[in-house]
């Protein structure tokens, strides 16, 4: 009990000012942005908790009262980036009263959004990634994003087929070629020197996109 209540003491000092108007919920929510912030500029394996409750801005141990261990910390802060990329990509797929050319453009536009694939955050996706064949929590993960992701792009690239589409490409080969392409790109955008930006990446994609689809290279040409 004695323990508790230094460490409730404690997760209070930092701060005084903010005491009563910060939430427990915003606390937790400063130490996974920041978290998100360390991995993508030090990489796993150099990111400690000390760094990243610096980073946060808070005393130690709002991480330990927030969160149990590290590796829960940095699995959230995982959680973070991959939910908010699912959810603008489901956001384009689902307005159905759109083309679906349309939607495929918007779904692919929305993976480049600046807040999505910003670096540190593509730098993140892949520092997870590297350590996927050792961590099976991060493997199941990345493995249920990649089947949402072929079925969110297939059931676009279905769509076209349906509708007359005269493509060459199967659906299944291409709402694979789609995903790859994406995830081909954003790893370009991390090389240096020669690195390409969100801007040029879209601009690639859309021109496959064209080629893919040429009957509906309006939708994806002169943007």
């Amino acid at each position: 009990m004695a323990n508790k209540t230094r460490l409730l003491k404690m997760l209070s000092e930092d701060s005084p000012t903010m005491r009563y108007r910060v939430s427990g919920e915003d606390r937790q929510r400063q130490l996974i942005e920041a978290a998100i912030d360390v991995i993508g500029s030090k990489g796993l394996s150099r990111t400690t908790l000390a760094d990243i409750a610096k980073k946060a801005g808070l005393a130690y141990g709002h991480i330990s009262f927030r969160f149990k261990t590290k590796e829960s910390l940095l699995l959230a802060a995982l959680r973070a980036v991959t939910d908010e990329y699912v959810a603008v990509r489901d956001a384009a797929v689902a307005l159905e009263d759109r083309p679906a050319a349309e939607r495929l453009r918007l779904m692919i536009e929305a993976g480049f959004q600046r807040n999505i694939a910003s670096k540190k955050k593509i730098a993140l996706w892949h520092a997870f990634l590297s350590e996927c064949h050792t961590r099976p929590a991060y493997m199941k993960l990345f493995s249920e994003i990649r089947k949402a992701e072929y079925g969110r792009a297939r059931k676009i690239c279905d769509e076209l087929l349906s509708e007359g589409t005269d493509s060459a490409l199967d659906p299944h080969v291409a709402a694979l070629g789609i995903n790859s392409l994406v995830e081909g790109l954003w790893f370009n955008m991390r090389l240096k020197p020669g690195a390409i930006d969100s801007t040029e990446a879209l601009v690639i994609a859309n021109a496959f996109l064209a080629a893919i689809y040429p009957d509906r290279a309006r939708f994806f040409i002169s943007r």
